[in-house]
């Protein structure tokens, strides 16, 4: 396993990380799916600590997720191996008492959802602590003050802002708490303006989305997705001949696979290459997942002509030549 730096944060992650979205089990919000299947307690706090026994030591959750079931159940993973971990988790979503989409990160609420995160998770601090939705003004300061002062106390480690919004890192960055940014990154998305401000501020880079929701994971270039009614996806994308058509698409970075290197280890290795990347979270559902995605951190990195290719592919599918 490789290890990188989490920017300036002094803490060293592993570049993967398990993402324990997909693990917290189903979750509906205003009255539709906002999360995936429920793969089971046991299961879930299994593959964690499996991911652990390869070399993993990056997770990340929420307290949004499954209503705080992932929280609790990335809890009972690390229950005796807590200093072994990098852990993250994210404040400011929340599930309404009649499952409604909430957003709530003012300073009155987030010492309340740091004391829930740390008694859902069974820790006495976390590693990286991250706005899940972005601060409103007027408030954010006294935000800041608060979580400033929680990282003296060594409750957090590190403060930072899950976002594809370079505006509200910009902003986090000027209350002096930016030392990480979660974001969507892909070889098909790149999001430009996050990498530069992450490459000038220092900041650590957990990227998500790397297979550009389903579309890079190499699963659906021949054959359709059928996502179920409680996968997020079924509400995004649907189960239709035009999605069918969409995903089929992305079968054009093909002619880049070799037998050492197929169409998640492309990805990830993209990923890989990206000075801004310190660990990337793949959100994956079984082992075999993480181990494919690990292949990617043993490759050596893309040539020149493989990444001029796939900015060429990438231009063609965006621009719908392809």
């Amino acid at each position: 396993m490789n290890y990188r730096a989490l920017g300036r944060t002094g803490l060293q992650v592993s570049e993967i990380g398990v993402g324990a979205w997909q693990l917290g089990g189903p979750l509906r919000l205003d009255g539709q799916a906002d999360g995936h299947p429920d793969l089971g307690r046991d299961f879930c706090i299994d593959l964690i600590r499996q991911c652990g026994e390869l070399g993993i030591n990056f997770v990340d959750t929420a307290e949004q997720y499954g209503g705080g079931e992932s929280e609790r159940r990335v809890g009972a993973a690390l229950r005796g191996q807590r200093d072994r971990w990098i852990l993250s988790t994210k404040f400011g979503g929340l599930v309404g008492p009649h499952g409604e989409r909430l957003q709530d990160a003012s300073p009155a609420r987030i010492p309340v959802s740091l004391a829930g995160s740390l008694r859902r998770l069974q820790t006495d601090y976390l590693d990286v602590y991250l706005w899940h939705v972005p601060p409103l003004p007027g408030e954010a300061e006294e935000a800041a003050r608060y979580l400033l002062e929680a990282k003296r106390k060594g409750q957090v480690r590190a403060i930072g802002i899950s976002t594809a919004d370079v505006r509200q890192a910009e902003a986090v960055l000027k209350l002096g708490c930016l030392d990480v940014v979660q974001f969507p990154h892909s070889m098909v998305s790149p999001p430009e303006p996050l990498v530069t401000l992450l490459a000038a501020c220092g900041a650590g880079g957990v990227v998500r989305g790397a297979f550009a929701g389903g579309r890079l994971s190499g699963r659906y270039f021949h054959q359709a997705p059928q996502f179920a009614a409680d996968d997020i996806r079924s509400r995004r994308l649907g189960n239709s001949a035009a999605v069918a058509q969409e995903f089929a698409r992305y079968a054009a970075f093909e002619e880049l696979l070799t037998p050492a290197r197929g169409m998640v280890q492309l990805a990830l290795r993209w990923l890989l290459d990206e000075p801004t990347t310190s660990t990337i979270i793949p959100g994956g559902k079984s082992l075999d997942d993480y181990r494919q995605a690990l292949r990617a951190a043993e490759l050596p990195p893309l040539t020149p002509a493989d990444r001029v290719r796939i900015a060429q592919l990438t231009a063609g599918l965006l621009a719908g030549r392809i």
